[in-house]
């Protein structure tokens, strides 16, 4: 029985491709770098934040953490066609400035509380939800040539809405529970779920908004794209109405999971409006000698594409296209 050769071990080329690593766009990436900074906010925080006296640093750092840290998951779920950095960075830049003070304007306004159903929807739900919802009705008219479908200015209202839900996190564990006393264990759950939830609460209630901006922008008919609107907004500020005005209680929570299965089932098999198809040109049939010959070139006439369910897309994650009406 003979001996096999021995078998040479990987170059180090193949070990270590520290060039391949350097030149791939994978890790030049901005979702690379987000990644890398999820996991080096923590300790840095630590680091940076150890002999503060003031928790306010820490709160709107931990609060942006966990926003991004939504944000990388909602982009992977959602999976926006259209939605660039630049638009990105508009939509993070005007939730900054506009949200939080007409929100807050808005409900001194409408006086809001949550004594009552109607009250916790209209004077808390709506001025918040029309807060999160302008800046994405702005950018998708402004950016109309870009051809959003609804499921991009989805994302785009759930990137609002986390913007917004991770300032409103940080601006409760550092000014409201201070106010209200709040100390020692439940103090310390209730800031967990503030920097974990809040921010992708509003995301998904902003998102659901977002996805009627985008039908609505579809449609140069007013009437008809203000219809849509409205309903985004009213379903996003019932939902947002309904859990405030809930305790701590199982129907709170069954409010969260309707909220997300909803915010899901529009961002990934809700239906996406189409212009109909432009109907193929008749070829006149000629007969006669002097028509004999080959016949004239005819554009072909394109496949229609299939949407039953043996179509070629993935059932899930392809949209479902479907003819709107006249515009």
């Amino acid at each position: 029985m003979t001996t096999p050769p021995a078998e040479r071990l990987p170059d180090l080329a193949v070990l270590f491709p520290f060039r391949a690593w350097l030149r791939h766009p994978a890790l030049r990436s901005a979702t690379t770098w987000l990644f890398v900074a999820l996991v080096a906010v923590p300790p840095a925080a630590l680091v940076v934040f150890a002999e503060a006296t003031d928790f306010t640093g820490v709160a709107t750092l931990f609060a942006a953490y966990f926003a991004a840290a939504w944000f990388l998951l909602l982009r992977a779920l959602v999976k926006p066609r259209a939605v660039g950095g630049g638009l990105l960075v508009q939509v993070v830049v005007a939730a900054l400035l506009v949200e939080a003070p007409l929100a807050v304007w808005l409900e001194k306004v409408l006086g809001a509380n949550t004594d009552s159903l109607a009250s916790s929807v209209f004077a808390v739900g709506v001025p918040e939800e029309l807060a999160k919802l302008l800046p994405v009705v702005v950018l998708a008219l402004v950016h109309r040539r870009l051809g959003l479908v609804p499921r991009d200015v989805l994302f785009l209202g759930a990137v609002s809405g986390l913007v917004f839900g991770a300032g409103e996190a940080a601006t409760y564990v550092t000014d409201y529970m201070p106010q209200a006393g709040l100390v020692g264990v439940g103090a310390t759950i209730l800031s967990v779920w503030r920097f974990v939830t809040d921010p992708v609460v509003h995301a998904l209630w902003a998102g659901i908004a977002g996805y009627f901006v985008g039908l609505a922008v579809q449609y140069r008919t007013p009437g008809r794209a203000l219809a849509l609107a409205g309903i985004g907004l009213a379903i996003s500020a019932l939902l947002h109405g309904v859990n405030d005005r809930l305790g701590v209680n199982v129907l709170w929570v069954l409010v969260a999971v309707v909220s997300a299965l909803l915010f899901l089932a529009y961002a990934r098999i809700g239906l996406v409006a189409a212009p109909r198809p432009p109907q193929p040109a008749v070829v006149p049939q000629h007969w006669g000698p002097q028509h004999w010959g080959p016949p004239a070139a005819v554009a072909p006439i394109p496949e229609p594409r299939s949407s039953g369910r043996h179509a070629a897309q993935d059932p899930v994650t392809a949209p479902i296209r479907v003819a709107s009406a006249a515009r």
